[in-house]
């Protein structure tokens, strides 16, 4: 996730500075449209544009897996709520001399 971040930081600050230096007028023709603008404003326009686009389409798939990784995660806290043992208290042993160590007391005399 940090790389993503970092990559995306690089990149615009890129597109910033190659904005910055590059800050002359400019004629933009589209179809019948005629706008004069600077170049600062139709890069931050086109990166502007083509991250919505991205954005949009990669959408229904981040949808998909947080609902996928929703729906695992409910099945697995059912799995795990199965496979729990139900809490029993644990045999005591009960010795004569009352020493609870795991070592048998007639073989050390």
């Amino acid at each position: 996730m940090y790389v993503t971040l970092i990559i995306t930081f690089i990149l615009i600050l890129l597109v910033t500075i190659f904005g910055l230096q590059n800050g002359m007028p400019l004629e933009v023709k589209f179809l019948f449209w005629n706008l004069k603008t600077s170049l600062i404003t139709v890069v931050f326009g086109s990166s502007l544009v083509g991250a919505l686009i991205v954005a949009i389409l990669t959408l229904p798939k981040l949808t998909a897996k947080h609902f996928r990784e929703k729906k695992l995660k409910k099945q697995l806290d059912q799995v795990g709520q199965i496979a729990r043992p139900t809490p029993t208290t644990p045999p005591t042993s009960s010795s004569p001399s009352g020493n609870t160590d795991s070592k048998d007391s007639s073989a050390s005399a």
